[in-house]
C-alpha cells in the first residue's frame, strides 16, 4: 500500500473547515492509507492520564472502552510526546523503541491483542502550558520505510492542521450567536455568562458583570474564576463544566441571594462540534434571572390560599415552569418531600394535577 498525496487529506482539512464534509471523513480517509489504520484526534491534559478522544476512525467500541477505563493510562508514548516536535509527523519507535514498546501491557494487551495494530503514526498539532493536541493512527504496518513515509504525510498535514485549530478557537470565541444572546438576555433584565473548562469567564453581558459588582448571586476570584453563591449550582457548574459533564436537560432553581431576593439560575452546556469542544473544553451557559415579583408572588399565594410558606414556595415554582425534581435540587430537598408537599398543595387547593394547580393560580 502506496501511502497517499498531501493534497486530498488537505483539501478534506479546509472543507471540514468550512463545513464542505466533516472531520469524520477526513478521519476515514487518512485511517485507509494504513494497513489496519485507526485514526483519531485526542487531546492529552498534561499531568492527567485521562485522554479525550473527540473523532475516531475504525476503532470499536469496545477497544475505545478498554483504552479509557485502563490503558491510556499506562500508554508508554504519551508522557514522552510531551517533548516531541509539534508540526513533525513521528512514528511510534521514533519515540519508543519497539523492543521497550514490546514489553509493555499497553502493546501486548491492547495495542497487538485489541486493536491488531502494531505500532502508531502520528504528530503533535498544538501544545501549550496545559494540553498537547494530537493526531495519531495505529497500524499494523512494521515496514520501517513505509512508516517513515507516512510520518512525512503527517508533517505535511501539520500546518493545515494547525489553521484548522485556530479558525476553530476563533470562531468558537467569537460567535455572532453568543453576542445576540448577549443582547437578548440584556433585554429582558437577565445576566448571561459564558464559562469556560477552567471556570473562568469568556463572555458576559452588561447586567450579568453589575450582578456581579453587587456580589449577591455570583462573584469572581482572584484567579478570574465564577464563583456562584448557591454551593448546589456551584457544584453542578464543576460537573458541567467538567469533559464527562454530559447534559440530558437544563439545571434550574429557584434561589435566594445574600440578602434574601429570589432568582432564577439556569446552567446549560452549550452544544459543539467535537473537534471545537476537544481543543476548548466544555462552555456552560450561566443565566441569572431576577424574580422580586416571584417573591411577592409566593407571598401573596401563602396569605390568599393559607398555604405555608413552603407550600406556597412551591407552588410559585411549580407555576414558574419548574419540574418537581427541579424544586427538589433547587430547595435541597428529597423528591419525596416536594411531593408531600404538593399532595397537601392539591388538597388545600382542591385541584388534582399541576396544570390545574397553574390554572388557579393564575385567577
Amino acid at each position: 500500500m502506496a501511502v497517499t498525496n498531501s493534497a486530498e487529506l488537505t483539501d478534506l482539512i479546509y472543507g471540514s473547515v468550512f463545513g464542505e464534509c466533516s472531520w469524520q471523513d477526513f478521519l476515514d480517509r487518512l485511517a485507509a492509507t494504513l494497513p489496519n489504520g485507526k485514526s483519531a484526534f485526542h487531546y492529552q491534559d498534561i499531568g492527567s492520564p485521562v485522554a479525550h478522544v473527540g473523532y475516531v476512525s475504525g476503532f470499536s467500541s469496545h477497544e475505545l472502552d478498554l483504552f479509557h477505563r485502563h490503558f491510556a493510562a499506562i500508554n508508554p508514548w504519551v508522557p514522552r510526546t510531551l517533548s516531541v516536535p509539534v508540526g513533525q509527523g513521528l512514528t511510534g519507535e521514533s519515540i519508543v523503541p519497539r523492543a521497550e514498546l514490546a514489553k509493555t501491557e499497553f502493546y501486548n494487551d491492547w495495542l497487538k491483542n485489541q486493536t491488531g495494530c502494531e505500532t502508531s503514526i502520528g504528530v503533535t498539532i498544538v501544545r501549550d502550558s496545559t494540553r498537547t493536541f494530537i493526531l495519531s493512527t495505529c497500524t499494523s504496518s512494521v515496514d520501517s520505510d513505509f512508516n517513515h513515509e507516512a510520518a512525512g504525510l503527517y508533517t505535511e498535514l501539520a500546518p493545515h492542521l494547525r489553521r484548522a485549530v485556530d479558525f476553530a478557537r476563533r470562531g468558537d470565541l467569537t460567535s455572532g450567536e453568543r453576542h445576540a444572546g448577549h443582547a437578548l438576555f440584556e433585554a429582558i433584565g437577565a445576566g448571561l455568562i459564558y464559562v469556560s473548562e477552567t471556570g473562568s469567564i469568556r463572555s458576559l453581558n452588561d447586567r450579568a458583570q453589575s450582578m456581579i459588582a453587587d456580589g449577591e448571586t455570583a462573584t469572581v476570584t482572584a484567579g478570574g474564576k465564577l464563583a456562584l453563591k448557591s454551593e448546589r449550582a456551584a457544584e453542578t457548574l464543576r460537573f458541567l463544566l467538567s469533559r464527562q459533564g454530559l447534559q440530558l436537560k437544563p439545571y434550574v432553581a429557584v434561589e435566594k441571594s445574600a440578602t434574601g431576593t429570589r432568582y432564577k439560575l439556569t446552567l446549560l452546556r452549550l452544544k459543539s462540534d467535537p473537534f471545537t469542544e476537544l481543543l476548548n473544553g466544555p462552555t456552560v451557559a450561566v443565566i441569572i434571572e431576577p424574580s422580586a415579583a416571584a417573591h411577592q408572588k409566593s407571598e401573596h399565594i401563602q396569605v390568599r390560599y393559607r398555604l405555608t410558606p413552603k407550600e406556597a414556595e412551591i407552588s410559585s415554582a411549580i407555576a414558574a415552569g419548574l419540574s418537581l425534581r427541579e424544586i427538589a435540587l433547587g430547595g435541597g430537598l428529597s423528591y419525596e418531600t416536594v411531593r408531600s408537599h404538593v399532595k397537601n398543595i392539591f388538597k388545600k387547593l382542591e385541584v388534582n394535577s399541576q396544570a390545574s394547580l397553574v390554572a388557579r393560580l393564575l385567577e
